[in-house]
């Protein structure tokens, strides 16, 4: 698991010191779970897999991916807002479940509009 902690920190472009900070513990700790001295708790497994969408049976045991799939990032999240308290989320997603084919298509364009160059140059010059 060393290989695959010291993996994980480099793509966040983190020291040591930093990823300690962001789990909670000292540089010298993360240190030793590099160099395989001592395995991180599984608490701190899980802290990092859940924070971050890695996949823990890569962490744990090198399977890949190493990442959880997007969709179900996103599906996660989206069970995050359908369980919690905001109503107004809430009614937000049930309504655009029901959104006709016709009006996602209008959507579409109307967001392309907005991401054309001429339209993003003539915003700036204002």
């Amino acid at each position: 698991m060393k290989e695959r902690i010291r993996t994980f920190r480099q793509e966040m472009h983190w020291t040591q010191a930093s990823f300690a900070a962001h789990v909670g513990v000292t540089r010298d700790v993360v240190a030793s779970w590099e160099s395989g001295r001592v395995e991180p708790p599984e608490t701190v497994v899980r802290l990092i897999c859940h924070e971050y969408a890695i996949n823990y049976d890569w962490l744990k045991n090198g399977r890949e991916p190493m990442h959880v799939p997007q969709d179900a990032v996103i599906m996660d999240k989206l069970e995050k807002i359908m369980n919690g308290d905001n109503e107004f989320c809430k009614a937000v997603f049930r309504e655009l479940v029901d959104l006709p084919a016709e009006t996602w298509s209008r959507m579409a364009a109307f967001v392309d509009r907005l991401q054309t160059p001429e339209k993003k140059k003539s915003r700036a010059k204002q």
